[in-house]
């Protein structure tokens, strides 16, 4: 009887211990132990893909962007370091690519943090004569900046 009384204890342990994980961080699950993983399972709880990943963006240590491609379709998805592990970031779901014209972008915009908004302008190059795309940007005529980017085999840009 004493052992069955113990046994009822752990498992009521466990069970809190599972709930307070999954609803730990204000996300719906507990972390992925990579980024990857965390990317496919963005992906997977999106419905999207799974897209071949084409270029893998750490930003910092705790950010990382995978420019994927998947049927006709493009996308730039962000997965976030925390506390109990990676978690999806946004950006999982795919823009379709307009062959008519020369390229096909998207931009978002996300709160990272206190101090950190996180600014991506990214899209597909289908025209083959494009070999570099440049970024102007003006905020409110007090910052301006010019940034470039070689088309690499993949025909994706980022920039952040």
């Amino acid at each position: 009887m004493r052992r069955m009384t113990v046994m009822i204890v752990v498992e009521w342990c466990v069970a809190i211990l599972f709930i307070f994980l999954f609803f730990s961080g204000g996300n719906s699950y507990v972390g992925s132990v990579s980024a990857k993983q965390a990317h496919e399972l963005s992906e997977r709880s999106y419905h999207y893909g799974p897209s071949k990943v084409v270029r893998e963006v750490p930003f910092g240590d705790d950010i990382t962007i995978y420019l994927g491609k998947y049927k006709n379709w493009f996308s730039a998805d962000t997965v976030i370091r925390r506390t109990l592990g990676w978690y999806p970031g946004g950006g999982v779901n795919g823009v379709e690519i307009d062959h008519s014209k020369p390229l096909t972008y998207s931009y978002s915009i996300s709160q990272h943090d206190k101090k950190l908004s996180l600014a991506q302008f990214y899209g597909y190059v289908t025209d083959s004569e494009i070999t570099t795309v440049v970024l102007n940007t003006e905020i409110k005529e007090i910052e301006k900046s010019l940034m470039s980017q070689v088309i690499k085999e993949d025909r994706m840009f980022l920039f952040l």
